[in-house]
């Protein structure tokens, strides 16, 4: 088992060396957590280390100390913080890491487990406005023959200040809209929306940009990324399928090939010849059942990257279920979440009305007692998957 980077930069440090210090207490106390393993005596009387790393009590004690130093993370920052109690400090937890451990079961079988270490990434609030990253706003007219003088001369104008913005409409049925841009330090635009008026070309596509985000929030991607882990590295997943990032499906080449692969070893990312040879290789390795995650931990992907697709494979399975289910757009927002994580998780196939007949017709009824009841039956996740499902839709209203 790799010791985790928190643990290798305690047991580094100078304090580690001091008894008294809470460095070595801190290290200590994780090395009894995390190898609780002793050696063995083989048949010719030789030590071993036996095959796993602990047993699933060992396992299951070792996450709840990851979950406790968090949940006191969030403590000490509400403490620190009394006068913002409005802040839901839940939200700035994130997977710092994740530790693949040989783990005994109960009933006899050696299997991989995760330990999922959390940190709590709080954003740091500017000290005032003008250290704020600075925004401009742009007049924007529709330019055809209904066009009066007035928009036209605004039109493509830009503003440092908005209170020199003049007033929108400019008259009745106006059709002008002002662009409220957002830039970096080196005035580079990062963001942009609307800021007074309405856009017309995109009406349509704001309200439905609109409807996604306040159903993609934070929080859900919080909580899938949690039950799915995130992996630079190349694995299989629950059911042998070749996997990368935040479960992304990789075993068909037209997703593999487009993958920005890097080399550690080299530092360089791979060609296009060469992905076609290293996925002909993990493909031959998992037809033989040879396929080992360490045989490619010298290849992975960017975390940008992992984000990026990830926010991509929500919206898609957003709009997949649209597709889907007529009346999806109406749902309670707690609803419309739990379809997400079971598209976001199963995908087309196997999330649809023919394999999961009497949920959608709970959810075509909106009875959502029902619908809780048939989403929790979903097989090959975890328990607390099944559960954070049945809660969603048993608090809809």
């Amino acid at each position: 088992m790799q010791t985790p980077k928190f643990l290798r930069n305690l047991l580094q440090s100078n304090n580690y060396w001091n008894k008294d210090s809470a460095e070595f207490t801190t290290a200590n106390e994780y090395l009894g957590k995390l190898y609780p393993g002793q050696l063995q005596k083989d048949a010719t009387g030789n030590y071993t280390e036996p095959e796993f790393d602990m047993t699933y009590e060992q396992f299951l004690d070792a996450q709840k100390k990851f979950d406790d130093d968090i949940e006191n993370a969030i403590q000490e920052a509400q403490d620190e913080n009394e006068e913002n109690n409005n802040i839901d400090y839940s939200e700035f937890v994130e997977v710092a890491e994740q530790i693949d451990v040989l783990v005994l079961m109960p009933w006899g079988s050696i299997e991989n487990k995760k330990l999922i270490v959390y940190e709590l990434n709080m954003p740091e609030e500017p000290e005032s406005e003008s250290e704020t990253n600075q925004k401009i706003w742009v007049w924007h007219s529709e330019d055809d023959e209904r066009i009066c003088d007035d928009c036209a001369s605004h039109d493509g104008k830009i503003f440092e200040d908005k209170d020199a913005i003049p007033e929108v409409p400019v008259h009745p049925n106006c059709r002008c809209w002002v662009e409220e841009i957002e830039l970096d330090d080196n005035g580079k635009p990062i963001s942009s929306k609307v800021y007074k008026g309405q856009k017309p070309e995109n009406k349509n596509n704001t309200n439905k940009v609109s409807n996604m985000k306040n159903v993609l929030t934070k929080d859900l991607k919080q909580e899938i990324l949690k039950f799915e882990g995130l992996k630079l590295n190349f694995y299989l997943d629950s059911k042998g399928i070749l996997t990368i990032g935040i479960g992304q499906n990789v075993s068909n080449f037209n997703d593999f090939k487009n993958l920005n692969i890097l080399d550690k070893r080299t530092g360089n990312p791979l060609t296009t010849n060469q992905k076609s040879d290293l996925y002909s290789q993990i493909i031959q390795d998992i037809s033989n059942h040879t396929f080992h995650e360490r045989n490619y931990y010298n290849l992975e992907i960017s975390k940008n990257d992992i984000y990026t697709q990830f926010d991509k494979m929500l919206e898609k399975s957003y709009e997949e279920l649209e597709k889907k289910i007529e009346s999806f757009n109406s749902f309670p927002t707690s609803v419309k979440q739990a379809l997400v994580d079971m598209q976001f998780n199963m995908g087309n196939k196997k999330f649809s009305d023919d394999t999961w007949p009497k949920l959608f017709t709970a959810i075509n009824n909106r009875d959502w007692k029902t619908a809780a009841q048939e989403a929790s039956q979903r097989k090959d996740v975890q328990k607390s998957r099944r559960e954070w499902t049945y809660k969603m839709f048993n608090s809809a209203k």
